[in-house]
């Protein structure tokens, strides 16, 4: 076995450019990319053949780094390639999955870098439809569908081919961290911070097992909980769990969905489990899928990596010191001898095994034919785009000699057909064929014509060969990898063949009553321009936020809907086209004078904001509810039930009431909330606003790159911090390693979440007397301050326990008679113009004090005077009965 640490991969964020977090790690079905997600919001594709051959790497004709892909705007937490090989799926904290295909006339330059891009790399589909960071997603094994899981606690299942939505599910009740497919076919499962395993039936979405055994004393401090399905079906490895004090990984049998057997040995938390592609088979015994077993890498957060057999008590090898902070995604190269693992450190490694050291290794497609014993066919879900045309791809190793083409594609057009183009349709929505005339997003010639992918089954030399109306340029990975394929060093499993119906796409509806249609084909997303906006430095707020640039289409899924909101910009100056289609078809069409900034939908409004300051808002049957100017363009929107939140690039702050047609708070500015601190002894860069939401009770909460979150507080007229970096000294941010403190499932852990994943905070070397107690009550207290302001009834009653639990142990009595006489109130108050009132969101504040006396009379510093004040609050409650 060698192991190897390149430490040219890597992702560089801050001004200092110094390693940032790797989340995520996942090698090409051919072995010769490596794509990795980092803290810096990018997606990188590394050429593995430096990684493996130190002469290949030593050799300067090989390049290193093939692509930077920089269109996510937070941290890349998941990447995943498609077992046909032609796409890469990525998800991000900005809440959205991009679909990634490559452009072969791409390369070049990286903007406003000095990277040099060997190969291009496009969007080709953005997806939207979680409500926070997508944390894990996953193929399944025909490539059919996508699954991703996210910190909104639901997960979503998209069609492969068109990539629609097909399934919303949010029945976890945490954070959900991990998914994987069921290799069969008719299983997916996930893993929630609810300390469970769900395995969900792929065919009508029922859950058909909780496994909870295993996780009940499983610590919510990891990041993932990345879990495993075996190759032959049998078992799922599933990371985060404990057998009484012991950190070890979960063992589910696909029989009866038994949870009895785990992997032990490490000393912290195992946060990814990755089984072998590849099956085992001891010599001598029918390779059957009675006799097959599989080897299982596991990843932890002791910073050690170990490897096993099933067949095995021990673990085969066990990796240690290779990383310095905890081990976040682990995975398998096809050939089944290659290991690739990334860390919060910033690092990756490679482990690479000789066949000997692995002689029961199976053959690829021994796979196949295990999981044929099932006899499960999966029904057919979705159809293929339209009339796909067959891509293949020739790896042709170089003649002898010819050095100077070492990692070089050779690419081989197919025969000549009408060119065809697969355009970015949008957020939502099928696979759109764009005209031949349309122009390239720089404003040069159109885009090379790039058809529908084909899944061939072939060899391992199969891989990106594509018919298009004029040659390829170059795109370099290795003839010396070709080499590589004939020593048999790489394997990839080919996809299944897909048909298309030659009924699925053009089809017409007659304009029905609500003026629908068949939702349009709106061509591939581009940017059309700069926004035409003067903007004044003398706003008076210091600080300016950018005007989004003028794109051609832009389109949202309705929060908490079916329907899809589309603003069309026109690409000669005329008007701009608006619609909400409702499964496949337009239910309103509406057509505005000035080209769109941005757009937001729910099932109350559907709004727009224009380049010229204007806001329309319209209900979800396209009436016109209100339309406003403003004195400058919107820069973010968004929507919490009848709620419409607009910041504008002055950095003003308006939320409306469209159903009433008010404004619950007065206009206010955020600028001062991008100031860098004046008392930091460093100089630190100004701010900028990461993310906007306004709660279903209208308070407005914004994310600021600090990091911090901010959440206006009507009371104090002032923007309130209910979540930053500082509290990740608290002790609290560590007790739940220890068992100490549950977290709550809400908002408002969703924000903390997003805060504690973008911050990278230092413990003090030494704390003064009372820094835990009081870091301790501080934390409690802004949570339940924070709570309270976004309407969260269910965190503020979690926090409230956890509050009341932690001043009764410590004997913090001074501070609990003042938390239950702001609960209690007075013993009688007037009704006209109370000094107290008696009422937080939307429930008596007396009920609230009874749980927390209930919490405090359970323990011996706090009994009696718990006690007492539940027997006076019992009178105060029969007296005012008495009066109703």
């Amino acid at each position: 076995m060698k192991v190897t640490k390149p430490n040219w991969v890597e992702h560089a964020a801050g001004e200092k450019q110094t390693k940032s977090p790797i989340y995520s790690i996942n090698v090409h079905p051919d072995g010769t990319r490596l794509a990795t997600g980092g803290q810096d919001n990018k997606v990188k594709i590394w050429s593995t053949l430096p990684i493996l051959d130190p002469q290949a790497e030593e050799d300067a004709a090989n390049p290193r780094l093939l692509c930077t892909m920089s269109a996510h705007t937070g941290p890349v937490l998941t990447v995943r390639w498609a077992h046909h090989g032609r796409y890469l799926a990525s998800g991000s904290d900005d809440s959205v999955i991009l679909i990634w295909d490559i452009d072969p006339a791409g390369g070049g330059r990286v903007f406003g870098s000095e990277e040099v891009n060997v190969e291009n790399w496009k969007a080709l589909r953005r997806l939207v439809g979680h409500e926070a960071d997508v944390v894990d997603c996953a193929w399944s094994r025909d490539d059919a569908m996508l699954a991703s899981v996210g910190l909104d606690s639901k997960f979503i299942i998209w069609d492969g081919y068109t990539f629609e939505r097909i399934r919303t599910i949010d029945a976890h009740q945490g954070f959900v961290k991990g998914v994987t497919w069921d290799p069969v076919g008719n299983y997916l499962a996930t893993q929630s911070d609810d300390k469970t395993v769900r395995i969900w039936n792929a065919e009508d979405w029922k859950c058909v097992e909780t496994v909870s055994k295993p996780f009940e004393m499983s610590p919510q401090s990891t990041f993932f909980r990345r879990l495993s399905w075996s190759p032959d079906g049998a078992f799922i490895a599933a990371s985060n769990a404990m057998n009484g004090p012991v950190f070890v990984a979960a063992v589910i049998e696909r029989e009866g969905w038994t949870s009895e057997i785990s992997f032990v040995g490490h000393e912290n938390t195992i946060q990814v489990t990755a089984f072998n592609p590849r099956l085992f088979f001891s010599e001598g015994v029918p390779q059957d899928r009675i006799h097959a077993s599989c080897m299982l890498a596991l990843g932890a957060d002791d910073f050690s990596i170990s490897v096993w057999r099933n067949t095995h008590h021990k673990p085969i090898v066990v990796v240690r010191d290779v990383f310095a902070r905890q081990l976040l995604d682990l995975c398998w190269a096809n050939d089944g001898l290659t290991l690739y693992g990334c860390s919060a450190d910033g690092t990756v490694c490679a482990m690479q095994f000789r066949p000997d050291e692995f002689p029961e290794l199976a053959a690829a497609d021994m796979t196949d034919k295990i999981l044929e014993d099932y006899k499960y066919n999966p029904p057919h879900r979705r159809k293929a785009p339209q009339k796909p045309l067959s891509v293949t791809t020739s790896f042709t190793a170089a003649p002898a000699g010819a050095q100077e083409h070492v990692n070089v594609i050779i690419p081989r057009k197919a025969p000549k057909k009408a060119p065809r183009r697969i355009g970015l349709s949008g957020m939502m929505g099928g696979a759109a064929a764009a005209t031949n005339g349309s122009a390239s997003a720089s404003g040069g010639r159109a885009p090379l014509a790039r058809p529908a992918l084909t899944p061939q089954r072939g060899t391992a030399a199969d891989a990106f060969a594509f018919a298009a109306d004029q040659p390829l340029s170059d795109s370099p990975v290795a003839a010396a990898t070709a080499r590589m394929f004939e020593r048999g060093a790489f394997d990839r499993d080919s996809a299944l063949k897909r048909k298309a119906s030659e009924d699925d796409f053009g089809r017409g509806a007659p304009k029905g009553r609500t003026m629908g249609r068949e939702s349009r084909n709106l061509g591939p997303v581009q940017e059309i321009r700069a926004p035409r906006v003067a903007i004044s430095a003398s706003t008076g707020s210091g600080h300016l936020l950018p005007v989004p640039s003028i794109q051609s289409v832009l389109r949202v899924q309705q929060d908490e809907g079916q329907g899809v909101f589309t603003a069309e910009n026109s690409t000669d100056g005329g008007n701009t086209t608006i619609a909400l289609a409702v499964n496949g078809k337009e239910s309103w069409v509406d057509f505005i004078p000035s080209p769109a900034l941005a757009i937001v939908a729910n099932t109350c409004m559907c709004a727009v904001a224009s380049e010229d300051g204007m806001i329309r808002v319209f209900s979800p049957a396209g009436r016109h509810i209100s339309s406003f100017k403003l004195p400058y363009p919107a820069s973010e929107l968004a929507a919490g039930r009848e709620f419409l939140m607009v910041v504008t690039v002055d950095c003003m702050v308006r939320v409306i009431d469209t159903r009433k047609g008010s404004v619950p708070i007065p206009p206010s500015s955020i600028a001062h909330l991008f100031d860098p601190p004046s008392s930091s002894a460093k100089v630190a860069p100004v701010a900028d606003l990461k993310a906007i939401m306004v709660r279903p009770n209208g308070c407005p909460v914004v994310i600021t790159s600090e990091p911090a979150a901010w959440a206006y507080d009507q009371d104090v007229a002032a923007w309130t911090q209910i979540a930053t970096p500082w509290w990740g000294t608290s002790p609290l941010s560590e007790s739940r390693t220890r068992g100490r403190s549950s977290q709550a499932s809400g908002p408002l852990a969703e924000i903390e979440q997003r805060i504690a994943s973008a911050a990278d905070v230092d413990q003090p070397d030494k704390k003064p007397q009372w820094w835990d107690e009081a870091m301790s009550m501080g934390h409690y207290e802004t949570r339940l301050r924070a709570a309270r302001l976004l309407d969260s009834k269910d965190e503020y009653k979690h926090w409230l326990r956890e509050y009341s639990k932690y001043l009764a142990q410590e004997d913090f009595r001074e501070r609990a008679e003042e938390l239950i006489g702001d609960l209690m109130g007075p013993l009688y108050h007037l009704g006209s113009k109370p000094a107290w009132n008696p009422i937080t969101m939307g429930v008596p504040k007396r009920d609230f004090a009874a749980i927390a006396l209930g919490v405090m009379k359970a323990s011996p510093a706090l009994g009696g005077f718990a006690g007492d004040q539940l027997q006076i609050l019992k009178r105060i409650q029969h007296e005012e009965a008495k009066w109703v």
